[in-house]
């Protein structure tokens, strides 16, 4: 009987330790968000946004980016604004806020649509880890035709080219007017 009391002592002992150990091997709880869909003109660009949270005890590296689409070979990406924009590292509880995280150029062949792809941020517990920290899907809504904005001075050249036309031909009535007696 005693013999029994031990077995089932140390099964309890080991069923508690199979319980506690996935708790430690979890992995570091980072949260990564991202815009979901940006909408870029044929021949133009954009910058797609999101945030990268460390919501564990252990500083976490961001040593990467790694963009999957499938889409057409007008559509490319550069991934400089990660690097530019987010730290090295972050502390336990810190956030990276909403920054840039990849640029889309998308050519002006590039029939209008959707397309989808996903980027997935890398990093770890050192600054030469590649480990997934977390994969976000995202869509680029290509819309035809870039729509041109008149900048400012080019608009202020425009009111004085036509303010300029309108004042010569009052002139030009008003000459008409006194040579005519009126």
């Amino acid at each position: 009987m005693r013999t029994k009391v031990k077995q089932l002592l140390f099964a309890t002992v080991a069923l508690a330790l199979f319980a506690l150990i996935p708790a430690a091997v979890k992995a570091d709880p980072v949260v990564v968000t991202g815009q979901g869909s940006i909408t870029v003109a044929q021949g133009g660009m954009g910058t797609f946004q999101g945030s990268v949270s460390n919501l564990g005890p252990p500083t976490v590296f961001l040593n990467g980016l790694d963009i999957n689409f499938s889409g057409p070979a007008g559509i490319t990406f550069s991934n400089a604004p990660f690097f530019a924009n987010t730290p090295a590292s972050l502390g336990s509880g810190q956030t990276t806020g909403t920054v840039g995280f990849f640029d889309v150029f998308v050519d002006i062949a590039v029939a209008p649509g959707p397309y989808s792809g996903s980027f997935t941020v890398r990093g770890g517990d050192t600054d030469s880890s590649q480990n997934d920290l977390g994969t976000q899907p995202f869509t680029i809504n290509v819309v035809s035709g870039a729509q041109v904005v008149p900048e400012p001075a080019t608009m202020f050249l425009l009111a004085t080219g036509l303010g300029g036309a309108a004042l010569a031909k009052r002139r030009a009535r008003r000459k008409e007017k006194t040579e005519d007696g009126i």
